[in-house]
């Protein structure tokens, strides 16, 4: 028994964080099969289909989707060629890597101040509805690029650690990992710059030294051969951008939705902010007292919120037509606001034992059981749950039983039209059509095709799937009075339409 207690005693670090990421790996491995594709992930199996040679793939990013980067693509057409067919086997690839985001963060929080901080990151982490949903149950870049962004976090802290004393390995694994992140997503892109900002403040003031610009050149020398081909070879557009342009409210929502819309969370952010400003305010009011780590402190507080503003002045007032203000990029700060939040956290708790005399380990497990019963329970039993069972944006599944329950009983040419680009219509026609199950000749088309009025003017039923919002003109104007609509499904935004 005293060896057990002296076990945990010595190991409580690792056996809170292990039971929390036990309990977020749990949940993601009970939900990740329970939705249908969304129409992102369908498009983006799309890009990587089985039909798709690799050169295609990345000629795809090369041209049409230029918008994204390679890397993950690359990785998931691996795992997509691999795994048995099923939404859950595809997104346990996205589960996982959830799951080593979370990991990276938690040790990127204990660097940065101690354990105590470690477990707090581990509590923020495992209850946010954002990271489970939007990273571990969908298959989309996110986790990867997560990944990338609390590992490069990471290894940035260890470098200021040794602040003045910096070895060129350091400094090398930490370029490597910023490459890692410039492949991964452009925003990820944006977080280097950032963090090369904050180290140009440090070296005019002499605390690091000039070799922390390799980092830097590894990172540019990777990405920059294929920016610049990507702009000598894209078809796509950068003028036209589709988010929406953003209003000054869109600011504090944006903040608020990197919390997981999380007021208490919220508030602590909002106040690691302002202890962060006063702290460099003294810092510089007293001839740079403890300047060092009160910058850096105040360069992680406040990264969430120069992002989105810097966002939003770009967005609405200098390029309107191709602004890039869109809630899923802000991903990007997400390591670095609840690393401000734990590091208050862990300081206010702190401060509450000293005052009541109470055993810290009883604050602090106060805290930790509070946030996952209050705050925690209601992001993952409501928020992630209802999204992952919701019907909205997930009906490629429905709409592929629905047609297929007609074409069993009926051996006339069938098509299915849908009003999205040429990469969802192979990933429907591909995932849920060929890789389904035995499928009746019927294939999609896309309002991209070309040949589009030919596909449809030669079928006996169409049925148009309105993945997008509005009206199936585009196909109804094709089809004239040759066509007659016997039905439409308000739930799936399915209509039928059959040969008069």
């Amino acid at each position: 028994m005293k060896k057990t207690a002296d076990f945990c005693r010595t190991h409580w670090f690792y056996i809170v964080c292990g039971i929390l990421i036990l309990i977020q790996l749990v949940f993601s491995l009970r939900f990740m099969g329970r939705q249908y594709f969304s129409l992102d992930e369908v498009s983006q199996i799309g890009f990587i289909a089985k039909k798709n040679s690799w050169g295609r793939i990345v000629d795809y990013y090369l041209t049409s989707e230029v918008t994204n980067l390679p890397l993950w693509p690359l990785i998931a057409a691996l795992w997509y060629r691999i795994v048995p067919y099923g939404e859950g086997w595809m997104r346990l690839h996205t589960v996982i890597l959830t799951t080593i985001f979370i990991i990276l963060s938690i040790k990127f929080a204990k660097e940065y101040k101690d354990e105590k901080t470690g477990v707090i990151m581990a509590v923020l982490m495992c209850i946010s509805s954002l990271v489970m949903h939007k990273c571990g149950l969908t298959f989309r870049v996110h986790a990867f690029w997560m990944c990338f962004t609390s590992l490069t976090l990471w290894r940035y802290v260890k470098r200021l650690k040794s602040m003045g004393n910096e070895t060129m390995r350091d400094v090398i694994i930490l370029g490597l990992s910023m490459a890692g992140l410039a492949y991964s997503h452009y925003f990820g892109c944006l977080t280097i710059v950032y963090l090369f900002l904050v180290d140009a403040v440090f070296f005019l003031r002499k605390r690091i030294k000039g070799i922390f610009f390799v980092s830097y050149l590894i990172a540019g020398g990777c990405l920059l051969p294929w920016f610049i081909l990507m702009l000598t070879r894209r078809t796509m557009d950068l003028a036209d951008f589709w988010p929406k342009t953003p209003t000054f409210e869109s600011i504090p929502k944006a903040l608020m939705y990197i919390v997981s819309n999380d007021e208490i969370v919220f508030i602590l952010l909002l106040l690691s902010m302002i202890a962060a400003a006063l702290l460099m305010l003294d810092s510089i009011l007293n001839e740079g007292r403890d300047f060092d780590n009160r910058f850096a402190r105040f360069a992680f507080a406040f990264m969430p919120l120069l992002f989105i503003v810097a966002d939003y002045i770009y967005s609405a007032h200098i390029n309107t037509r191709s602004g890039i203000f869109v809630s899923r990029y802000f991903l990007s700060v997400l390591p670095a606001a609840l690393l401000s939040v734990a590091v208050l956290a862990d300081e206010i708790l702190d401060r509450i034992s000293e005052k009541l005399g109470v055993s810290a380990f009883m604050i602090y497990g106060i805290f930790i059981i509070f946030m996952v019963t209050y705050v925690g329970s209601p992001n993952y039993y409501y928020d992630v749950k209802d999204e992952v069972s919701a019907p909205f944006d997930n009906t490629y599944g429905n709409i592929r039983d629905r047609v297929l329950d007609d074409v069993r009983s009926d051996s006339v040419k069938n098509v299915i039209a849908i009003n999205a680009n040429r990469a969802n219509a192979d990933g429907f026609e591909e995932y849920y059509l060929e890789r389904g199950g035995e499928w009746p000749d019927v294939h999609v088309i896309s309002n991209d095709d070309s040949d589009m009025a030919e596909r449809i003017m030669s079928a006996d039923t169409v049925y148009i799937y309105q993945v997008m919002n509005g009206t199936p003109d585009v196909f109804t104007d094709i089809m004239g009075d040759t066509f007659k609509q016997v039905e439409h499904d308000k739930d799936t935004g399915l209509y039928v339409f059959k040969r008069v």
